[in-house]
């Protein structure tokens, strides 16, 4: 399944099947060390990050998945998130490419060498900022959210990465849906999110 182009938009709770819930969990922590160099040039970043993009070091464990009977499970095509897919779901792994994590680094400058974690931190800094990458990432999510509501499904999993994962609770809490927050170091955690209204009513 590739990246979805934006179809029907929903926009309050009522279009949201009665009894939908949707799981959003974290792929598993990869245990990949971090570059042992001092300064590191953009290049060697990036080699970096396709080593821990394909690493298959990955800490398996039990998850739980709130005894709910989950009908249909979407993953990031990314590894790591079809990994984490496999061990907690029997059924059917459905890989979306629109689920991948968010591709900034071509952004970064080939002029300088910084340390990693100064690296890490302007990765950070422009996936929050506005730039046509960032709204095409949030456009493919939005679209994606739509896509699912649109199918009138119950219990659906969702497998992915952390900052797919805060895009898509802003999606369904702007939808009418509810749920908690998650932490940056959350891995392979179920969080909830139900019908505002669905949830009012059986109080």
């Amino acid at each position: 399944m590739g990246i979805f182009v934006a179809c029907i938009q929903l926009s309050d709770s009522d279009k949201i099947p009665t009894n939908m819930k949707i799981g959003l969990v974290r792929h598993f922590k990869v245990n990949h060390p971090f570059p042992e160099k001092s300064l590191l040039s953009k290049s060697e970043v990036v080699a970096w990050f396709e080593e821990y993009d394909n690493s298959g070091n990955i800490e398996f464990k039990k998850v739980d998945l709130g005894n709910i009977n989950w009908e249909r499970c979407y993953s990031s095509s990314m590894a790591r998130a079809v990994h984490t897919s496999k061990y907690i779901y029997n059924g059917e792994i459905i890989e979306v490419t629109g689920l991948k994590e968010l591709d900034i680094l071509h952004r970064l400058s080939s002029r300088i060498k910084l340390p990693f974690l100064l690296w890490a931190i302007i990765v950070r800094i422009k996936s929050f900022s506005s730039n046509k990458d960032t709204n095409e990432f949030k456009n493919r999510i939005a679209a994606f959210v739509d896509r699912i509501m649109a199918n009138n499904e119950n219990n659906i999993l969702i497998v992915s990465h952390w900052f797919v994962m805060r895009v898509l609770r802003k999606e369904l809490l702007k939808r009418g849906m509810t749920g908690d927050d998650f932490k940056p170091n959350d891995y392979g955690m179920l969080y909830i999110y139900e019908n505002t209204n669905n949830s009012t009513k059986n109080k």
